[in-house]
């Protein structure tokens, strides 16, 4: 799959970081559209369902997590990249069932984008 027409939702409550992945991303010609809470993400998804969307895990209200095997639920074979900042992070038996793996999970800061969009590729090519 092209990145032309390839719709990604970035999730981020941080706007610097969620505005800077989007920009890098639509850089790389995807089609990027942003929510800054998980529930807006949900809104988003359920009026137009992204490819992938890339969401950070400490989210205000309904954690990132939650919002992975929400939307995995309302849209089966929508992909997943998380973005955190949090070190301590490993993937829950929940989000392995959902599609997860390690390599899909980014710990911030990210210091190679060109690694992340190449994820992005290899997931959505899956």
């Amino acid at each position: 799959m092209q990145n032309i027409n390839t719709e990604i939702l970035v999730v981020d409550d941080e706007t610097p970081v969620r505005l800077s992945l989007a920009a890098y991303l639509e850089d790389e010609g995807f089609i990027v559209r942003t929510a800054e809470s998980a529930e807006q993400a949900v809104e988003s998804a359920d009026v137009k369902p992204p490819h992938l969307a890339v969401g950070d895990l400490r989210l205000p209200g309904m954690d990132g997590a939650a919002l992975i095997l929400e939307l995995s639920k309302r849209h089966p074979g929508m992909k997943f990249l998380i973005h955190t900042g949090s070190t301590k992070f490993s993937l829950s038996e929940d989000l392995k069932a959902a599609g997860l793996d390690d390599s899909q999970v980014f710990f911030k800061p990210v210091l190679d984008m060109g690694e992340m969009a190449s994820k992005i590729l290899a997931v959505l090519q899956g």
